[in-house]
């Protein structure tokens, strides 16, 4: 069995985000990498016209490249300077990737599949073919897909360094996909599917998104070159969907350390 599956709802957080007032409670210890991943779910479920499910049938699939590094490299300096028995349990259970998908699970009320996939190239798109299987095959109805980046100051140096540039394009960023069954599911479009091909590639053409290209109908190409700039080109696409020509689009994804595909249908 082999369900089609529909983009429901897409929420993208502002870089000036607020948390809630009905999630500031539980958000108030949370890094940033945690907070963005859980607003932009809550908003995207919030805004959903379809009905209630129960807990085990839904899911969450983040993807992201970075993590909360900031929140590592906090983690680490308080294990160097203060010693294991001195680092704070709140900070270093922050520090691991999973972390924002129990946080969302927990605050949403998803008792489905909680996964993160890391990848330097195109995680948001693997965590969208994840979510995108789990709800054709029926072993969930409704997956929340996010894609999140922090900002680092390790990394925008590392990319002013690279390019001997004063200013880095670097942002962080959320966005958050609902896929649910089409049938049940008045939304943007229809997900055919995503194809990935990775290729060996230096380090810093994966971290300064060099010679990326975006193209299809509705993209916008002249995104800064930074790790949310895909997923937040491919969020604008899908959400003008509705003004393009029924049938079947191709949105592609090129560059030095591989290429990506993503089958939309009306």
């Amino acid at each position: 069995m082999s369900l089609p599956v529909a983009v429901s709802a897409i929420a993208r957080l502002p870089r000036d985000y607020q948390v809630p007032d009905e999630l500031a409670r539980d958000l108030r210890r949370a890094d940033a990498f945690i907070q963005m991943a859980v607003i932009s779910a809550f908003t995207a479920v919030s805004g959903l016209p379809s009905g209630k499910l129960s807990p085990e049938e839904v899911g969450v699939f983040i993807g992201t490249a970075f993590g909360p590094l900031e929140t590592n490299f906090e983690s680490l300096g308080s294990l160097i300077d203060d010693g294991e028995g001195q680092i704070s349990p709140t900070l270093f259970s922050h520090s691991v990737y999973n972390a924002a998908a129990g946080y969302v699970a927990r605050l949403l009320d998803i008792r489905g599949p909680a996964v993160t996939i890391t990848n330097y190239g195109w995680p948001f798109l693997v965590a969208l073919e994840e979510g995108r299987l789990a709800v054709a095959s029926g072993r969930i109805g409704r997956a929340v897909v996010i894609g999140v980046e922090t900002f680092s100051d390790l990394l925008a140096d590392a990319y002013r360094r690279f390019f001997g540039v004063v200013e880095a394009p670097w942002q962080r960023g959320a966005v958050a996909w609902v896929l649910e069954p089409a049938e049940a599911a008045k939304g943007y479009c229809r997900l055919a599917g995503v194809k990935i091909r990775e290729f060996d590639a230096e380090p810093a053409d994966l971290l300064t998104r060099r010679d990326e290209t975006l193209s299809g109908p509705g993209i916008n190409s002249e995104l800064p070159r930074q790790p949310m700039a895909y997923v937040e080109a491919l969020s604008e696409a899908v959400a003008s969907f509705g003004d393009l020509a029924e049938g079947e689009i191709t949105l592609s994804f090129e560059a030095p350390f591989g290429a990506a595909e993503i089958g939309l249908c009306r």
